[in-house]
């Protein structure tokens, strides 16, 4: 890797710290900016992310449960080894690596260690999807402050400054599009999300819902469609090239309460449900506002998990960009809120560029 290249910190605790990071990776890799992700996890002892997928059960199963642990965030130094930790660092030192995009704050007490070690001056900024602290960067407030934060979501400014996609592509025209809700818990399954679809489709809204266990997969009705993520998949994995992956979907379809699933062809496959969907519904995660700008779609929040979910509900309503699933109930579920929305949404777009555009395509750089 030379001193050009981007190294980009995720995390497999939150789809919403390595999606975004991944569609990242894309972006840079089709303009010949190398790059290179590390998933915090691939640090951890085994015993460690072991626990991960009991807690995301837990956290999925009540709401309240989630809400708590969330209180509860504390730095992970604890869960590191710290051999690979310091094999992570000489990699990284030998290589001169000295640009990092970093998606979650449990990364900076290693950049704290890399900084002490580097002997370069480092480009390190640290991605902000979210109007306010999210837990792991709330832990290391102490640290933050001495780096560049990069925060899309401005509170006093309320214009978003970036997106991150794939690709450039503009949002699909609002009446090309099929009309489809997309129904969704984040990458954890949490929230009150299940709890809208029977309402909807009562109502004969056309929905396709992201479910967390294939358990969540109701009949077929020849309306709603089932998606969700292969259930041997977690974000720490990597492929034979050991390379991480976005997450392969799959569609789920019971019929005489025999369940089928048929492979997505790809992830792109997923981001065009989303760019041809009227609306997403979901708790507002920052990865989610993400998606609303950069494909222009309506969101439709429900309850927030943490404060800053609470802070990206305020300030996505406040932008226009969105509307709570209770006031959008007390109109009749109307298109024409849903409409203006998109509206202010592709006004928005046409203003701002891609982040990677903005930064790592451009030969300027900051430091640290």
């Amino acid at each position: 890797m030379n001193s050009s290249s981007v190294t980009l910190l995720a995390s497999g605790n939150s789809l919403g710290a390595y999606i975004p990071a991944m569609h990242l990776h894309t972006y840079l890799q089709g303009r010949g900016v190398g790059t290179d992700v590390h998933v915090l996890e691939n640090l951890y002892h085994e015993e460690v992310r072991n626990k991960i997928l009991s807690t995301k059960k837990a956290f999925h199963a009540d709401f309240s449960v989630a809400r708590m642990g969330h209180k509860l965030a504390k730095p992970v130094d604890t869960s590191l080894d710290e051999e690979a930790v310091r094999k992570l660092l000489d990699t990284w030192k030998l290589a001169g690596v000295s640009r990092f995009a970093v998606f979650t704050g449990f990364w900076l007490p290693i950049l704290e260690r890399y900084k002490a070690v580097a002997g370069r001056p480092l480009d390190i900024r640290l991605i902000r999807l979210d109007a306010w602290d999210t837990p792991s960067f709330k832990v290391h407030k102490q640290l933050y402050l001495d780096y560049d934060n990069v925060w899309f979501y401005e509170p006093s400014k309320l214009s978003p400054s970036s997106y991150i996609a794939s690709d450039e592509a503009e949002p699909l025209p609002y009446w090309q599009r099929a009309g489809r809700i997309l129904i969704h818990g984040g990458g954890w399954g949490i929230g009150t999300y299940a709890e809208t679809i029977l309402e909807l489709r009562t109502l004969g809204r056309i929905l396709d819902v992201i479910v967390y266990d294939p358990s969540e997969v109701e009949e077929d009705d020849g309306v709603t469609r089932y998606f969700g993520t292969e259930a041997s998949w977690n974000p720490w994995s990597q492929d034979a090239q050991g390379r991480h992956t976005f997450p392969p979907m799959v569609r789920y379809v019971r019929e005489d309460g025999t369940l089928r699933k048929y492979p997505l062809r790809d992830y792109s496959a997923y981001t065009d449900l989303m760019r041809n969907c009227a609306a997403i519904i979901s708790k507002p995660g920052g990865a989610t506002l993400n998606d609303s700008l950069s494909f222009g779609i309506p969101f439709v929040m429900l309850e927030p998990f943490g404060d800053h979910e609470l802070h990206n509900s305020t300030y996505w309503e406040s932008c226009g960009f969105g509307i709570p699933f209770a006031e959008w109930r007390a109109q009749g579920f109307s298109e024409r809120p849903l409409q203006e929305i998109y509206s202010r949404l592709l006004e928005q777009r046409s203003k701002i560029n891609h982040f990677g555009r903005n930064i790592y395509a451009a030969e300027n750089s900051s430091y640290v």
